[in-house]
């Protein structure tokens, strides 16, 4: 058997597939579990689409996604404009990362089912970007699609306030939304700062040696550390090309696994009856993140940081903590300011 890719077996993602059901050999069996998926949107990859552009898709529910950045166009799919700040194919990259299940790709949760939301071109969060995850995280809540929401985007000077009204209802409401730190400066960035975010860091593996993907000025938001270089991802285009990229994007692709991998491990009816606020179920989630997480010596080196290395082998195994432990965070994202 080949040895997996390294950000799959560093986190025990492999060892945590056999702790979910399975059907068929092979095939982990997500039951009504899966992830919003906020991007630039989704493209007919065979990564995605092993029957081609015309053939239904297992992972792309593109039914139940929406573009709220041109919402005229009336579908997630990704139109690969090419922006200065980057090549087009962001969200074919980071949801290929975190669902691929073929031959030439396997994901972090191969096979979990993603509702694409197109909120943006790039990976930065402007204006407009904000108001399209805001309208992106309510649509989520309120016709109750995914128990996650993973957002591989940001950018640390931009806090608007119905994007952080939008996280405080998804933090009520019990949906655990994910968040990339960033790497565009040196400070944590908008969504992943707000307090209700589960904020993702990344960590780079070269000559085999783990060290910080990048820094920052303070380390007291960062909620887990997750591989971000080098993933190896499908791309988009040329059609069905894959290769190598990075960024904490994919750090927030991993820990949102994670959170569907957790959900479906206990299950969303006796999450719900261990935690009826939903609130609890988030911070829940986060206290298990650091209780399972792997400690490292670049981590402990860091100031104010408490926060661990992936584990979801670990995490999936670790009791669920009793309800009164649990810790409402009431520092309200619609509060927050840059």
């Amino acid at each position: 058997m080949a040895v997996p890719p390294w950000n799959i077996y560093s986190t025990g993602a492999d060892k945590a597939w056999a702790l979910l059901p399975q059907p068929t050999a092979g095939k982990i069996d997500w039951g009504r579990v899966r992830v919003a998926h906020l991007d630039t949107g989704y493209t007919h990859h065979e990564v995605f689409f092993p029957q081609g552009p015309q053939g239904r898709s297992s992972i792309i529910l593109a039914r139940l996604g929406r573009d709220f950045l041109q919402p005229r166009r009336g579908t997630a799919l990704d139109p690969l404009k090419k922006t200065v700040l980057q090549d087009p194919g962001h969200g074919t990259r980071s949801g290929s990362a975190l669902s691929a299940d073929n031959a030439r790709l396997t994901g972090v949760a191969p096979g979990l089912p993603l509702v694409p939301y197109r909120v943006t071109d790039t990976s930065l969060v402007t204006g407009k970007v904000a108001e399209a995850i805001g309208k992106s995280i309510n649509h989520v809540v309120e016709n109750r699609i995914a128990p996650v929401v993973s957002i591989s985007l940001g950018f640390p000077l931009v806090a608007d306030r119905d994007m952080g009204r939008a996280v405080d209802r998804a933090y009520e409401a019990g949906v655990i939304v994910v968040a990339a730190a960033g790497q565009v400066i040196d400070r944590v960035t908008y969504p992943g700062k707000h307090r209700r975010t589960i904020c993702a860091a990344g960590i780079r593996f070269r000559r085999r040696r783990y060290s910080l993907y990048q820094k920052y000025d303070h380390y007291g938001r960062i909620d887990c550390w997750a591989p971000a270089d080098p993933i190896q991802v499908a791309r988009f285009p040329p059609a069905n090309h894959y290769g190598k990229s990075d960024g904490t994007t994919y750090a927030a692709v991993h820990v949102a696994a994670a959170a569907a991998m957790w959900v479906r491990f206990h299950g969303a009816a006796a999450l719900r009856q261990a935690y009826p606020q939903g609130w609890q179920r988030i911070e829940a989630f986060r206290m298990l993140l650091n209780a399972s997480g792997k400690s490292a010596p670049f981590l402990d080196k860091l100031p104010t940081n408490a926060a661990k290395r992936l584990d979801i082998e670990a995490l999936l195994q670790a009791p669920l903590p009793d309800k009164t432990l649990l810790r409402y965070e009431t520092d309200f994202a619609r509060d927050d300011a840059a």
